[in-house]
């Protein structure tokens, strides 16, 4: 065929030959534009078949490396059809081809002669095959590592490979690489979506886009069945609107105001949990995550998107745990008051007469060993009752329901400060004229058990007590200047007390802070909020 001839050859039949290939060539690429993937591997071996007639070449083979074994080459692609399937090949078999096809430069091999010296092994491998000639063309997209090679064989005779051939099985070689590119492309994109899709839907995702520019929100099944929006509903912005009518009336300004900061630049993400109420299920709650895509050039929202999750289930089982733990530590509040009344109305009295009486009874006739003896059981006496009265006023104290907190968290300290050592200040705000005994006790513990840790543990020389308004609530602070510790890793003694508090705190709707580390002292910040405080 004078296809084969050089460009300089002039003659009509060679012009007319190559006009035809190329005609050829056009026609292949154009039927591997927008193919579906799954009918890729039979258009390429039939566009392999159509080249191979052409040209009369005997054999070829599309070879791709393997993803699991990257010295293995496996032929994926062949024509003419093979009666079984083809060996892969590995580097020992074609080692100088291989590093050539990967450097990117097309082998060209007229003849088994051809071959260059270091390429003997390849030489024995083409002739244990049956080739006689051949060329390989490199597979590569956008300048990354080849892919694989177009294998073109002639198996009857030797025969020549012009430059001008070659150059046209290239752009052969480009079509091919070009559809293969494309499909595991989709087939990744395929892969991928199902992956997001298998997980929103374990998860309990829904999905939304809203093109605020086009006055279009888009949305998923699983979003419609969360928010209960009905079928005659997702028109332009209707399924918005559907969602803002059914907002929990307590929740209706926040949620707006969110909104209208995200479209006016104030915020880029918001990430929340509300009550909603749904047309069928009633009330639910709902996290919801949304984020600004694109933004005019004024900084206005242009579209957005988001994720929706119904949270009820799990918003029950935390409000039913918190009504539990909260019947618990009243009833083992109620359990220590019980107690500190015991102790403090019969036993402190008991031991009172006893040192009474013990008293009265070194008055009589005894000698002076007696009457020390008696002496000595007596300040034992009064001492014990002085720390049952103690243990009394810790278990329960008496005066946080008589004074009030400010009051209980002054006699603590001197308390503490007497007992052991440690001076302890006590700077106080004025606080609102009614604070409600839930917050009220879960301060108290908290500074109580917070100033326990500083007597136990921190060793420190001071401690610094404050309760001062803040933010609509009440601000406590326990700071000392300890050994501190690593909250992450607080140890067996201190972390049963953090988390009797954290959980405390937790049940009045408040937040706790830990600031410590080794050497450098520590701080326990608690805020609850309390009807009357200012902001």
């Amino acid at each position: 065929m004078n296809l084969i001839a050089e460009d300089t050859d002039p003659s009509p039949d060679r012009l007319e030959d190559r006009l035809e290939f190329e005609s050829l060539i056009a026609d292949l690429s154009s039927k591997f534009i927008n193919l579906p993937p799954g009918e890729l591997d039979r258009e390429i071996e039939e566009a392999m078949g159509r080249v191979c007639e052409f040209l009369d070449i005997d054999l070829a083979i599309l070879w791709q490396w393997s993803n699991e074994v990257p010295d293995l080459i496996m032929p994926t692609h062949s024509y003419p059809p093979q009666d079984k399937p083809l060996e892969p090949l590995t580097q020992e078999d074609y080692p100088w081809a291989r590093q050539e096809v990967l450097a990117g430069r097309s082998v060209v091999i007229p003849s088994l002669e051809s071959y260059p010296p270091e390429a003997a092994v390849d030489r024995e491998t083409s002739r244990r095959l049956g080739i006689k000639s051949g060329v390989g063309l490199p597979l590569s997209v956008g300048g990354e590592p080849p892919v694989g090679a177009l294998g073109l064989n002639a198996l009857r005779a030797e025969r020549d490979w012009p430059d001008a051939l070659v150059k046209r099985l290239q752009l052969v070689a480009q079509v091919f690489t070009n559809a293969l590119a494309r499909k595991r492309y989709e087939l990744n994109l395929r892969e991928t979506k199902a992956r997001l899709e298998a997980g929103a839907d374990l998860a309990g995702l829904g999905f939304y886009e809203g093109r605020l520019d086009e006055g279009v929100l888009y949305s998923d099944e699983r979003l419609r069945d969360i928010c209960g929006i009905p079928p005659d509903r997702t028109q332009g912005l209707e399924a918005l609107e559907f969602w803002k009518e059914h907002l929990h009336p307590a929740e209706r300004a926040r949620l707006l105001d969110l909104g209208r900061r995200l479209q006016d630049g104030g915020l880029d993400r918001v990430s929340i949990e509300y009550r909603y109420l749904h047309p069928a299920r009633g009330e639910t709650w709902i996290q919801h995550l949304a984020g600004v895509q694109t933004r005019d050039a004024t900084g206005r929202e242009v579209r957005t998107f988001g994720v929706l999750r119904n949270v009820t289930q799990r918003k029950r089982s935390e409000d039913e745990r918190s009504r539990l733990s909260r019947q618990l530590i009243r009833a083992h509040e109620e359990e220590r008051a019980l107690l500190a009344r015991e102790l403090h109305d019969d036993l402190t009295q008991r031991l009172a007469v006893l040192a009474i009486d013990v008293g009265r009874a070194e008055l009589g006739r005894l000698d002076a060993a007696q009457a020390e003896t008696m002496r000595a059981v007596r300040e034992g006496l009064v001492r014990l009752s002085e720390d049952v009265h103690s243990l009394a006023y810790q278990l329960h104290p008496s005066v946080l329901d008589e004074l009030g907190l400010a009051e209980a968290l002054r006699t603590e300290c001197e308390r503490l400060g007497r007992q052991n050592g440690v001076s302890l200040s006590l700077e106080l705000d004025p606080l609102p004229d009614a604070i409600g005994r839930d917050a009220a006790l879960c301060l108290f513990r908290v500074a109580q058990e917070a100033l326990n840790n500083v007597v136990r543990h921190a060793h420190a020389r001071t401690a610094t007590v404050t309760l001062r308004q803040a933010d609509g609530g009440l601000l406590l602070s326990v700071r000392d200047d300890g050994v501190g510790f690593d909250p992450a890793s607080p140890g067996p003694g201190r972390s049963l007390g953090l988390a009797s508090m954290r959980e405390r705190v937790h049940l009045v709707d408040g937040t706790l802070d830990i600031e410590s580390a080794p050497g450098q002292g520590t701080a326990i910040v608690v805020w609850v909020p309390v009807e009357g405080a200012s902001r």
